[in-house]
């Protein structure tokens, strides 16, 4: 947990170098590792949940949705991969791009590897 907290930080220290001090909202697919959600909030960031289907993908429309939602405060999204679940995201690259478009970094976690 401790290299995810300091992953955050990092993040956090970006924006705030971008005069982007506001970005704190945290989007956390649900078959993230179970520790992402304690981290995002230990960091000061709010966590948004995004859905997965039933195969532990993340749900792209969901994941559209709430960035485009929460776009002007959006700080990152977390990605364990591979999931929880096994699944590499086959969707990754749509994944970071749109996160990117919403002016978010992306933070991969490597904790099942």
């Amino acid at each position: 947990a401790q290299g995810e907290y300091a992953g955050l930080i990092a993040i956090r220290k970006y924006h705030e170098s971008r005069g982007e001090g506001h970005r704190n909202i945290c989007l956390i697919p649900s078959s993230a590792h179970g520790t992402n959600p304690a981290s995002a909030q230990k960091a000061s960031m709010k966590v948004d949940v995004v859905d997965c289907d039933k195969n532990g993908n993340i749900d792209m429309e969901d994941l559209r949705a709430k960035a485009a939602d929460v776009a002007e405060n959006l700080s990152c999204i977390m990605v364990t991969y591979p999931s929880t679940h096994g699944v590499y995201e086959e969707s990754i690259r749509e994944v970071c791009d749109i996160v990117h478009q919403h002016g978010g970094q992306v933070y991969m976690d490597g904790a099942n590897m």
